[in-house]
């Protein structure tokens, strides 16, 4: 009898911490259904830099997933808009990094960005970036991808508020230019390193800009 009980308390703790029970999960408010909860190495990280209007739900839970820039796995999440990636090689606060998911999406697309080319100069009144050759503008009044850009960024007190914005979102890959959306809708459209920027002039002025779900994607 008593081998038995032991042996059904075994079971019973394997269930319960499966391989090396990894940190807990932080289910947010109004999480949809079958949307998996936010692993607790992440969570932090996800509140702190833009919480759901940037990131989205997570999507899957934290498991090792081999990087395609690196030979090592990482501990990973995926979700609705980015991946994250546990760097614990790095100090923090750089040892959670971002995908690069902008660039791996339109790879997968099978963009060919060179072709693509970049844009003949800087226009006045919006953001230049000389390392890919492309303008980040607003499109109105104060309002659009320059700013989202430039009031958006990662919380950390090493960065400057430009770094912080370059950290989260990256360089810009592409010109803004009509797209046709995940729902068919034509949208201007801007690709960056790590994000997707969307213009949605017919929503109220605080969701005009709207990030691709890439992750879900």
């Amino acid at each position: 009898m008593r081998t038995t009980t032991q042996l059904l308390l075994l079971i019973v703790l394997v269930a319960a911490f499966p391989h090396g029970a990894r940190a807990a999960e932080t289910c947010l408010p109004n999480q949809p259904s079958g949307v998996a909860c936010l692993d607790d190495t992440f969570t932090s990280f996800w509140r702190d830099n833009g919480g759901l209007p940037v990131f989205g739900y997570a999507l899957t839970g934290a498991g090792l997933e081999r990087n395609s820039d690196a030979s090592q796995e990482f501990v990973t999440q995926w979700t609705e808009r980015n991946r994250f990636e546990q760097h614990p090689e790095n100090r923090a606060p750089y040892d959670i990094l971002l995908g690069r998911m902008g660039a791996e999406r339109l790879a997968q697309l099978g963009r060919d960005l060179a072709a693509e080319g970049r844009e003949s100069a800087p226009i006045a009144g919006c953001l230049w970036f000389e390392q890919t050759g492309h303008n980040v503008c607003d499109q109105a009044g104060g309002q659009g991808f320059q700013t989202y850009w430039r009031t958006h960024g990662l919380t950390q007190p090493s960065l400057a508020a430009y770094e912080g914005s370059l950290a989260l979102f990256g360089l810009p890959l592409t010109a803004a230019r009509e797209e046709q959306g995940a729902n068919g809708e034509m949208l201007l459209t801007q690709w960056f390193e790590r994000a997707r920027f969307e213009w949605h002039p017919g929503n109220p002025s605080a969701y005009r800009v709207q990030l691709g779900l890439l992750g879900a994607e």
